[in-house]
């Protein structure tokens, strides 16, 4: 009987309270985030890049990509795109991962924005290759996240500078 009860509690759908937290917590920081988005007055497209940059330990989605990608056709959200991307590529140390995606985000507007940010790029090409001397080291780890940096970076200005490619 016993065994019969006990089996009967395994197999019960208990919620995952880890799960739940975890979702709880996303929650609160997207609502947090919006507020904040608000209450700078921060427009939908500097949102959508922010979110794409963000210091998270997931990439952004490829929806999120190709919204930015798409927008790039229109002048006044190209100028907004670009320039939440320089202000990326700004950060340092610990924010590595903003500046890694922020590579990221400019390597796929690249192969499919309009013509105007691949101009664009072109022509602040060295606010990239600054990225080059990125320096973090992982204090915990002594891992050198400056390496991906680095070599997203090379691999961008290569891309860059070959018009066949693009």
């Amino acid at each position: 009987m016993r065994k019969a009860v006990a089996a009967a509690i395994n197999d019960a759908e208990v919620p995952d309270v880890n799960g739940l937290a975890l979702k709880a917590m996303s929650l609160g920081k997207d609502l947090f985030r919006k507020g904040k988005n608000v209450v700078l007055n921060v427009s939908d497209m500097e949102s959508k890049v922010r979110d794409a940059t963000s210091g998270e330990k997931w990439g952004p989605s490829g929806t999120l990509l190709n919204e930015i990608s798409m927008a790039t056709t229109d002048p006044a959200h190209l100028e907004v795109v670009l320039q939440c991307l320089w202000d990326r590529l700004k950060e340092s140390g610990s924010s590595w991962r903003k500046c890694y995606k922020a590579l990221n985000v400019i390597d796929y507007c690249l192969k499919n924005g309009a013509r105007r940010f691949v101009d664009a790029v072109r022509d602040n090409v060295d606010r990239i290759e600054a990225c080059k001397r990125f320096q973090y080291i992982e204090p915990d780890t002594g891992r050198d996240q400056g390496l991906n940096v680095r070599e997203k970076c090379k691999a961008l200005v290569d891309l860059i500078e070959s018009p066949q490619r693009l």
